[in-house]
């Protein structure tokens, strides 16, 4: 019996980097994650995401904060060649799940505005309330300018 060298794979394997962290639903979660994800842009060398990325993920961890009774804010971050892709989860699947249009009349429901003009893609995890516990919001920001569209006049909105 002779052994043969395997085969090549026909195509690369797509490198890919994942982190998670759980943040404690406080009035600082937003502010930790802004953090962590600066300094995980930074360390990935996606350093031209940074300003996006801590708008998209700050807003969401507040929706969060703001909208859930969930003890957890979970924040999955996964960096691949071309782009990094965020999703925010809580443990409140019978709480509202925001979406567009947003209720403006009460000077919130901007965030969901802000994740369809700077992502690239982004949408929702909605649970099957009987088998699944979390639900959340997911984002991609792609590098090399290739986002989402420009920032909607927030005045307008209002």
């Amino acid at each position: 019996m002779t052994l043969a060298p395997p085969k090549p794979a026909s195509t690369p394997p797509v490198a890919r980097d994942a982190f998670r962290f759980d943040l404690l639903n406080r009035a600082t979660a937003p502010g930790i994650a802004r953090a962590v994800v600066t300094d995980l842009m930074t360390l990935t060398g996606n350093t031209e995401l940074v300003d996006d990325m801590r708008v998209l993920v700050s807003e969401l961890v507040t929706n969060v904060h703001l909208h859930t009774d969930t003890a957890v804010v979970r924040l999955d971050v996964t960096v691949h060649p071309t782009s990094v892709r965020v999703a925010v989860w809580d443990d409140a699947p019978r709480s509202r799940l925001l979406s567009l249009p947003a209720l403006l009349d009460d000077g919130s429901g901007r965030g969901l505005h802000l994740v369809e003009a700077l992502a690239s893609r982004w949408g929702v995890y909605r649970p099957n309330i009987d088998t699944r516990r979390r639900k959340g919001v997911w984002f991609a920001l792609d590098r090399g300018g290739s986002g989402g569209a420009a920032l909607p006049d927030m005045a307008k909105m209002a």
